[in-house]
Order: structure tokens, then sequence, then C-alpha cells
């Protein structure tokens, strides 16, 4: 991107996306040197920039054998195939074929290999898509130069980590956030759908979190799941427990409403009117990209807000 091409990102959820490819630049060229190959011959800027660059247009997302999901993170691949290389993608993992390891036996010999498993019968000809990972529109647009019109993966970043969270899985605090499938910190993650709603998962998982932190957790709320992931939630509870509901309700929905309204204050303090009016005029395709990544951010936290005010209302 060029100068003018990253101001048009300042303020947006991949403010800083340049920045970070560029430490990862730097950190190619300052540890090639621990390979015997490059000592006597540096890697340069140029090359670790086209290196960066492939890794993150090319590998795609591996999950780990089955055994080990609960010790081991998903890993980026480079696959030698140029058949790989114009697959097209997909935003939904239901839908595209992820890839994992698994373990065959050739003979009496173990081999690691990388398989694509399909989740369902599929007819001979049907398109075979790949999964880019979990990304967002706006995240697509700056590591793969495309956007998606339905991505299940809203806009946003921000985390919102329990005040009881710990790292030992094999805590009882843990194993109830489990029961509720709010395993990682990816489910405290908010997504904003176009529409400007939080995706049920965070919903359900920040209140479980509200109801463990503040003293009115009840093992009776795995019977209510369809209620945890209610939202906007409803004008009256019906139950004996409405109070706690209301409490969890409002903290929440001040949460995304101030969530909503700083990063709307961010989108329009960080361009201007010359810069805004020149991206909305140009024909340059990466130019009306990145135009468009900015107006659906621009969108989403106005209708975030919108409904978070509806609610107070």
């Amino acid at each position: 991107l060029t100068p003018r091409q990253r101001r048009v990102l300042k303020g947006t959820t991949v403010d800083g996306a340049y920045e970070e490819m560029t430490r990862n630049r730097d950190l190619i060229r300052h540890t090639a040197g621990n390979f015997s190959f490059f000592r006597q011959d540096p890697v340069g800027k140029a090359e670790a920039s086209w290196a960066i660059a492939v890794i993150m247009r090319h590998a795609r997302v591996v999950h780990p054998h089955q055994d080990v999901r609960e010790t081991r993170h998903p890993r980026m691949y480079l696959f030698p195939f140029r058949e790989l290389l114009n697959v097209s993608l997909h935003p939904d993992a239901g839908v595209a074929l992820p890839f994992q390891e698994e373990i065959v036996l050739d003979g009496k010999r173990e081999e690691e290999v990388v398989v694509q498993i399909a989740k369902r019968d599929m007819p001979k000809g049907e398109e075979v898509f790949l999964w880019p990972g979990r990304m967002s529109n706006s995240e697509l647009v700056v590591r793969h130069g495309i956007r998606f019109e339905k991505n299940p993966l809203g806009i946003g970043r921000n985390v919102t980590q329990p005040p009881n969270w710990v790292d030992n899985r094999e805590s009882n605090i843990r194993k109830e956030y489990d029961k509720y499938n709010c395993s990682s910190l990816e489910s405290f993650e908010l997504r904003l759908s176009p529409a400007g709603a939080p995706t049920r998962t965070f919903v359900r998982c920040y209140r479980v979190s509200w109801f463990l932190s503040n003293g009115w957790y009840s093992p009776a709320l795995l019977k209510r799941r369809r209620d945890l992931e209610r939202w906007p939630p409803p004008a009256k509870y019906g139950k004996d427990d409405w109070l706690a509901w209301t409490q969890a309700d409002q903290e929440l929905n001040r949460m995304l409403l101030e969530y909503c309204r700083d990063m709307r204050e961010r989108l329009k303090a960080s361009i201007d009117s010359e810069l805004a009016e020149d991206f909305r005029k140009s024909k340059d395709p990466l130019d009306k990209l990145l135009w468009q990544l900015r107006v659906e951010e621009s969108k989403t936290f106005k209708e975030c807000v919108l409904r978070a005010k509806d609610i107070v209302a």
C-alpha cells in the first residue's frame, strides 16, 4: 500500500496492519542469519518483504490432529502445488474445506500428512473452496485483497476478557465456561454484523461470564441457551431471576454502546474531507476496495450505536 492508501486505514479495525507486517518483515531479516545459508548472503529488505507477502497471501490454516487440538493451535502452511493457488476462498468454514493434520500408516511406518475431509457427500464436479481463516471483511482486504458480500465473522476485534478467566484449562472455572462452548478468548471477541448486531457466541459467553463473576450463576443456565443468545433482550423477563438478567443485559449494552461509539468517533476523526473525496472519486480498484472497507465499518458501528440506544430507551 502507498502512504496515501495507508492513511485511509487509520481509525479502522485494521489500523496498524501495515506496521504489523513491517515488524514481521524485520523479524525475518534479523533472524534469517540463524541459518548458515544466510550468514554469508544476508536477507535484504526486498527479499524479506517478498517472503512475508507470499506467506500472508498464500499460506493456509491447518488444524492440528484431533488428539492434540486441546494443546496445539492451528498453524500456517505453504503447499508446493500450483493448482492450489487459484482455488477460490470462502469465508464460511462450514462451506469451505479446512485443512487438518493426520497420521496415516504406510506399511508399518507412520507418516504425517495434511488432508481435506468433506463434511458431507459432494457430487462430482462441485466446486471446492478453501478457508482463508477467521477473518472479517476488513482483515480479508488487507490480507488477500478481497471481501465477501456475506461473511459470518463480523467487524471488530475487541476482546473482553472475563475477570475470572485463567489459563489452566483444567480449572473449575474453565470447565464451567466449556459447558457453554466458551472455551477460548475468541468466544469473547466482539464481532458485529453489518446490521450492528453482536454474534450469538459473544452474547452467550458475555452473559455467562457476568453471572459467574457477580454471584448469580446457576447450573440451570445450561437449559436456557436460547435465552443466553437472545439479543436484543426481551422487554421483560418472566422468571424469578429477572433482576440478574436485566443487570447483565444493561452491562452488555453499555459495553456495546461505548465500544461502537468510540470506533465511530475514531473513524470520523481519522480522515479529512479532502482525502475522503479523493477516494470516493478514485477509479483505482484497490482504492475502491479500501474505501469500501471504511464505509462498511462506518455503517456497522453506526447501526450498532442506534441499536444500543434503542435498548436503553
